[in-house]
C-alpha cells in the first residue's frame, strides 16, 4: 500500500542536502537546499542524499551499512519503503489498530561544525523526519540507554506535527555517526499518545544499531561480519528487493547453514503477515555465484513448517495433507538432497509408517527420528513472528519437535 500522503510532501521529506540549525519550533530560520527537490513517479522517488559536504575533499561519499532496528510486529501496514544504493533508507508503517505509525530512516550526516548534537537532533526530526514544516518540538534529552547500546550520542525527541483533529504526537531516537544520521520512532494521534507512551518508550530502549551487510543477533547469530562482496546481506539486496516488491517477503535474517566454507551466509525470508494465500517461509542460498532458493513453504498450512540447523547443512520440512511427513534434506550444488525422510500415511487406527521408504513400527519410527535428529537438535523455525528454537524431544516412545525461545528477524 502505497503512503497516503501529497507527493510534494513525500518529496519534502526526502531532502536530506541541507545544514540543520536550532531553532525549530521556535522563529522561522533559513535551512539551505543545496540540491532541488525531486518529484516522484507513481509515490515512489530515490532519497536525496547530500553529497556537497564531500565535494572540496579527495573522501568518497560514504556508503551505509549500518540500520537502527527495533521489535518486530506482525500485521503491519507498509505505508512507504525506499532503499538507496549508498544504503539510506526511508520505512514507514502503520499498525494493525490504524493509530501508530513506524518510522525507521537514514540520511547522510549535515550537522554543522560547532552545532550542539542536542540541537541538531531536534531539528533533524523537523526538517527530515517531518519534511512538512508543521513539526513542533516538545522537549528532548540525551538517551543514555540507547547510547549504551549503540555506542554513538543518541537523544529522544518529543514532539508534535498537525494541527486541531489531524494532530499527533510523536517519540523517536536520533542516533549520530560519523557520516549518517538514524532515526526510528513512533506517532499516533494526539488523543491516543497518553495511553500508548509507555509502550513506546520501552520499546524504544530496545532498538539497535546493526550492521546489516553481515550481522546477525541473538541465538542465532552465526553469520558473522561481510567477507567482502560475496558476504553479508549485499549479494542479496536484489533478491530481498525482489521478494518485497511480490509482497512474498518483508523480514530477512542470515545464517551459515551450508558447511561448505564458502563464508557466505544463507538467506532467511518471511512474511510477516503470516498470509496463507502463498508461500512464506524461505531459504536462499548463492551457487555458482547466482542467488538461488532452495527451500520454501506455506509455513503454518497442514502442519507445514521449515527448519534448519546452523552450521550443520540440515535443513528440515514438515507438513503433510493426510498424515504427517518429516524431511530433512542439505544443500548440495544449490538444490536440496534428501537424507532422511519420515512418513505417517495417515493420523488414525490405519496409519503406516516409514523410515526412508521402508515400513516400521509405530515405536521405531519415532525412534529413529530422534537417533537422526540428535546431533542436530536445537534447529531454528523460519516463522512469521520471528525465528524460534525448536528441538526434538523423545519420551515414553513417542517424539515430537518442542518450540522454544525466539528472536526478532534482523532486517525489515
Amino acid at each position: 500500500m502505497k503512503r497516503k500522503i501529497k507527493t510534494t510532501a513525500i518529496a519534502l521529506c526526502m531532502v536530506l542536502a541541507f545544514s540543520v540549525i536550532s531553532g525549530c519550533g521556535e522563529e522561522e530560520q533559513d535551512v539551505s537546499v543545496d540540491q532541488p527537490v525531486q518529484e516522484e513517479e507513481d509515490g515512489k522517488g530515490d532519497l536525496i542524499t547530500d553529497e556537497n559536504q564531500f565535494a572540496d575533499s579527495d573522501e568518497e561519499i560514504p556508503i551505509n551499512e549500518l540500520a537502527l532496528v527495533g521489535p518486530s510486529y506482525t500485521g503491519l501496514t507498509e505505508l512507504y519503503t525506499v532503499d538507496n544504493e549508498d544504503g539510506t533508507y526511508i520505512y514507514q508503517d502503520m499498525t494493525e489498530d490504524g493509530l501508530t505509525v513506524i518510522t525507521n530512516m537514514c540520511s547522510h550526516n549535515s550537522q554543522r561544525d560547532g552545532q550542539d548534537p542536542d540541537a541538531y537532533a531536534e531539528n533533524y526530526v523537523c526538517a527530515v523526519v517531518d519534511g512538512e514544516d508543521s513539526a513542533s518540538i516538545i522537549s528532548s534529552k540525551s538517551d543514555e540507554t540507547v547510547s549504551e547500546t549503540t555506542t554513538y550520542p543518541s537523544y529522544r525527541v518529543y514532539w508534535e506535527t498537525g494541527s486541531n483533529e489531524d494532530s499527533r504526537q510523536n517519540v523517536g531516537v536520533v542516533v549520530l555517526t560519523e557520516y549518517f544520521t538514524f532515526y526510528y520512532g513512533y506517532g499516533c494521534p494526539i488523543d491516543y499518545y497518553e495511553e500508548n507512551a509507555d509502550f513506546y518508550e520501552s520499546e524504544l530502549d530496545s532498538v539497535e544499531l546493526i550492521d546489516f551487510t553481515g550481522a546477525e543477533s541473538g541465538s542465532t547469530d552465526d553469520a558473522g561480519d561481510d567477507s567482502g562482496e560475496e558476504g553479508g546481506f549485499a549479494i542479496y539486496l536484489d533478491k530481498i528487493n525482489e521478494l518485497k516488491a511480490a509482497g512474498l517477503a518483508d523480514q530477512f535474517e542470515l545464517a551459515y547453514i551450508n558447511d561448505d566454507g564458502d563464508d557466505i551466509p544463507e538467506l532467511i525470508a518471511s512474511d510477516s503477515t503470516g498470509s496463507y494465500d502463498h508461500e512464506n517461509a524461505f531459504i536462499f542460498t548463492v551457487y555458482n555465484g547466482e542467488v538461488v532458493e532452495v527451500a520454501s513453504v506455506i509455513a503454518g498450512v497442514d502442519g507445514a513448517n521449515l527448519d534448519y540447523a546452523i552450521g550443520a547443512n540440515v535443513i528440515h520440512i514438515s507438513g503433510s495433507v493426510a498424515g504427517m511427513r518429516d524431511i530433512f534434506s542439505r544443500i548440495e550444488d544449490g538444490k536440496l538432497e534428501e537424507l532422511f525422510v519420515a512418513e505417517v500415511s495417515s493420523m488414525d487406527e490405519n496409519a503406516k509408517y516409514s523410515i526412508n521408504g521402508s515400513d516400521v513400527k509405530e515405536s521405531e519410527y519415532y525412534e529413529q527420528i530422534n537417533a537422526f535428529m540428535e546431533p542436530y537438535n536445537p534447529l531454528v523455525r523460519i516463522a512469521y513472528d520471528g525465528l524460534y528454537e525448536v528441538e526434538y524431544k523423545y519420551e515414553n516412545g513417542y517424539g515430537g519437535f518442542e518450540q522454544g525461545s525466539s528472536e526478532s528477524y534482523s532486517r525489515k
